[in-house]
């Protein structure tokens, strides 16, 4: 297990820990108020939490790709709700009826009951919240809404992040040979397989342009395990696992550089009708040079050596500078390295 599969397991166990607190405090106040229900309720929301995240990996990720959003919905809540009953029925029985699921089935009279009702009930509300929180972020992003809400970024303020600018190489070239329509498949299909390794490594896709990605990180997730450097060999081991698809259906595996860069940049809400948190600076400008730079340098994945000097990459990485390089548009010249896995 590498690094970052630790984080997002420990992510993963500090949210069902979480899940089993409230569930226990529910059972607890409406069941019986007993060490019996809080035992009851810690592992039947923990356990619940944990299905839900096996479910999003293995189902739910391979629905996304190919149902629209208003079955994908309807399947959520059907799936949540058999998760969410399955699991509660399975922890009353242990805790409750000392582990005989024969009285269960013998009285059907139970699975009707009131307190079966209010766990439905119950069940349903949590299917109704998940299906709400994956549509928001689906559509506008994660964490977004609540800062929305909140007002956070109604007023513009300085914050630094690190960008990634990630763009398929020879997009046009790919257009012209397989069709626009499927190129614009090929490029779904790519930004999809890329979120994966960028939420793994706590980041977050800031927007898209085209054929190109942007992602971001804050400063404290991005040099901790240098997780922004290792999401570009994550995505790459994804593309690499997927090739045999790509093949089958486009004819072509996509190759894509990128430039990674740190810095200060204004963040706030921009526009009104269709909201979003905008960065603005001149750190994505100069990010996006780097990407540029690639194609000069022949290289796949260019940083600065600003980032470098808040991230330890000696143990993972084989780092090659290309020296000191005049990027376009810009008057001082910066150094650049190329980064490769030892």
């Amino acid at each position: 297990m590498n690094s970052t599969q630790k984080q997002e397991l420990k992510a993963n166990i500090q949210g069902a820990l979480i899940s089993g607190i409230i569930t226990a405090i529910f059972m607890y106040f409406v069941y019986y108020q007993g060490m019996l229900s809080v035992w009851a309720g810690l592992f039947i929301g923990f356990t619940i939490f944990m299905a839900m995240v096996l479910y999003r990996k293995l189902i739910l990720i391979k629905l996304a790709r190919r149902t629209n959003l208003f079955l994908l919905l309807i399947f959520n809540t059907i799936f949540h709700v058999i998760i969410i009953l399955l699991i509660a029925w399975i922890g009353v029985v242990l805790f409750y009826m000392g582990g005989n699921f024969g009285i269960l089935f013998k009285d059907f009279n139970l699975l009707t009951s009131i307190e079966s009702q209010i766990g439905l009930l119950f069940g349903l509300t949590l299917s109704i919240i998940f299906n709400f929180l994956y549509i928001i972020d689906t559509l506008i992003g994660k964490n977004v809404l609540g800062k929305l809400f909140i007002g956070k970024y109604r007023k513009p303020f300085e914050v630094e992040r690190v960008f990634m600018f990630l763009d398929i190489k020879s997009s046009t070239a790919i257009a012209e040979k397989i069709g626009h329509i499927k190129f614009l498949s090929l490029v779904n299909d790519f930004f999809f397989d890329i979120l994966d390794p960028i939420n793994q490594t706590k980041g977050e896709i800031y927007k898209y342009v085209g054929d190109e990605a942007i992602a971001t990180w804050k400063i404290k997730h991005a040099i901790n395990q240098a997780n922004c450097i290792e999401c570009f060999f994550l995505i790459k081991e994804k593309i690499k696992s997927r090739s045999d698809y790509y093949l089958n259906k486009y004819g072509i595996v996509p190759e894509f550089k990128a430039g990674i860069h740190v810095g200060k940049v204004i963040t706030g809400e921009l526009g009104y009708t269709k909201r979003e948190i905008a960065y603005m600076g001149d750190v994505l400008n100069t990010t996006a040079r780097i990407e540029e730079a690639c194609k000069t340098y022949n290289h796949d994945f260019l940083i600065s050596e600003e980032i470098l000097k808040q991230i330890s990459v000696k143990n993972n990485f084989r780092l090659e500078e290309i020296g000191g390089v005049k990027l376009r548009g810009k008057e001082n010249e910066m150094r650049l390295f190329g980064v490769n896995r030892k």
